[in-house]
């Protein structure tokens, strides 16, 4: 009887890392993965007393019971997990407080085949949790209003996302037709209501007014140049009339262009 048991719990095991290993081998179920992990190392970003953009290095992927105990014992998976996170992170030009760590935790609320992921809040560490001076808590990813790209100096690309990849390959949010822009080749991202830009490690570079940047703040009338295309940087004027609006950039500089166009009835 014991050994039936055993032979039959063996069997139980089996099928559930057979599930997890189709449930994880999956391309669309792993970038989702990958995905939320990104998100969560995102929304806890923060300022350290350089002015550099740090992020938590713990996350959990919490999973159902069964799935979590055979994940656990898929470490080359939780690996390839962490250093894409890596990666991912230097795109962003993101540093993280150590070098990642994925834990797995079974939910009774979720279902199979579902997963979510938890960070650890910055200065948190595997053994005790302590406060990490310098740091500047961001207040959210509030979206400057009325922001936009004037690109190629003649359509107006509005921008109301939190995060906005930019580049050649179709699934950025603004995809630019230049074979000399990289695929992925810059990121604006909102933080505390001002637009960051990052070039994305770009092989044809980025200039902001004539000057090579890797990652800066923007501001009304910034003249960005990705690898020569021209993208000028505004926020409209919420005063101006309901039939006219006018997209007035106000530079660094002072210099001001301004883009009229008619609101639609």
């Amino acid at each position: 009887m014991s050994q039936a048991l055993n032979r039959l719990e063996a069997r139980l095991q089996r099928l559930i890392e057979e599930g997890t290993a189709r449930l994880f081998s999956g391309e669309d179920t792993r970038k989702e993965l990958m995905a939320r992990l990104c998100e969560s190392m995102e929304t806890e970003v923060a300022f350290n007393a350089e002015g550099k953009l740090v992020a938590p290095h713990i996350y959990t992927i919490e999973v159902n019971e069964g799935h979590a105990e055979a994940l656990r014992s898929n470490p080359s998976l939780l690996q390839e997990l962490a250093e894409e996170l890596v990666r991912k992170a230097e795109d962003l030009q993101i540093q993280l407080l150590e070098a990642p760590v994925i834990h797995v935790a079974p939910a009774e609320d979720m279902p199979t085949g579902r997963f979510r992921v938890r960070h650890a809040g910055l200065g948190k560490s595997l053994g005790d949790t302590q406060s990490l001076a310098g740091l500047e808590k961001i207040d959210g990813p509030r979206v400057p209003p009325g922001a936009f790209l004037i690109v190629n100096g003649a359509e107006i690309y509005p921008l109301s996302r939190a995060i906005i990849n930019i580049g050649r390959k179709n699934d950025n949010q603004l995809v630019l037709d230049d074979p000399h822009v990289s695929r992925r080749h810059a990121q604006l991202r909102a933080i505390s209501g001002h637009y960051h830009f990052f070039d994305l490690s770009s092989s044809g570079g980025s200039e902001i007014n004539g000057q090579k940047v890797k990652n800066t703040i923007l501001y009304a009338g910034d003249v960005i140049r990705l690898a020569g295309v021209p993208l000028i940087y505004g926020q409209d004027d919420v005063d101006a009339p309901a039939e006219t609006q006018e997209f007035r950039t106000n530079g660094r500089d002072g210099a001001q262009t301004t883009v009229a166009t008619k609101n639609p009835d």
